[in-house]
């Protein structure tokens, strides 16, 4: 049902037409404050459609107002219906540059990846990455969390793109270390300081440090790792590609 006509916004799908799909999900969910957020974000002059910090400023209104066990989030189902009875508009406002009728595959995943696949639905992936990224206040109540380093990461739609498309994401130290280590204020920091003749791209530098995390990990057994030494791995390769890419042996 999900066809090029939704794909390109020319129909809805309602209850009603998936009536015979839908499952409850044993409790109530008030989604008036993300409608709230999302009318906001579309009214802020300085924040333009299909831009990566919509998706910075949504996060912590999705992820306190969706306050689901990580079980609950793993349900597919949820993010199907969210994406695509409940905020359709809000999917086509962040991704229908993506949208080819050639080739719908990169705007159907918006609508209807989710499960394991923590970067591809355009809702599920604003969620997890508020998840692993928040920190918990003092008090441990929702209202209270620190969601700073959320919105440095998904400002940042390669930084985001580079960590939830690794399964080290699942590890929160890692996630953390590498939202505070690979930031645009990091490494724009960390250009200043130095002589670069030619500074490399922050973009390049987030893809191939978090390649070669991802191979460093594949010998290293991370859950065994303590954090000193996740913040001390990720400085060294962030290094390593900093220098290769200015051109310095």
């Amino acid at each position: 049902m999900v066809d090029n006509r939704f794909l390109a916004d020319e129909r809805e799908l309602t209850e009603d037409d998936l009536g015979p799909y839908l499952q409850p999900l044993g409790r109530s969910l008030d989604l008036s404050p993300i409608d709230e957020r999302i009318k906001e974000i579309r009214a802020d002059d300085e924040i333009e459609a299909q831009s990566s910090l919509i998706d910075a400023e949504l996060a912590p209104t999705l992820h306190r107002t969706l306050d689901l066990t990580r079980n609950e989030a793993a349900d597919t189902g949820l993010w199907h219906y969210l994406c695509i009875v409940r905020f359709p508009e809000f999917v086509h406002y962040r991704w229908d540059h993506v949208y080819d009728p050639e080739s719908p595959g990169n705007m159907k995943e918006k609508f209807l990846k989710a499960g394991t696949d923590a970067y591809s639905n355009a809702l599920h992936r604003i969620w997890w990455g508020a998840e692993l990224t928040y920190e918990d206040g003092e008090s441990g109540e929702v209202e209270d969390r620190d969601y700073s380093r959320t919105k440095r990461v998904l400002g940042f739609q390669e930084l985001a793109n580079d960590i939830l498309d690794h399964n080290f994401a699942r590890y929160v130290p890692v996630t953390h270390a590498c939202g505070d280590l690979l930031c645009h204020d990091m490494l724009n920091d960390i250009k200043e300081e130095g002589t670069y003749d030619d500074p490399p791209s922050n973009s390049n530098i987030v893809s191939r440090t978090t390649t070669l995390l991802r191979e460093e990990l594949t010998v290293r057994r991370v859950e065994m790792m303590e954090e000193d030494d996740i913040v001390e791995t990720i400085e060294d390769l962030r290094d390593v590609v900093m220098r290769r890419e200015a051109g310095w042996s």
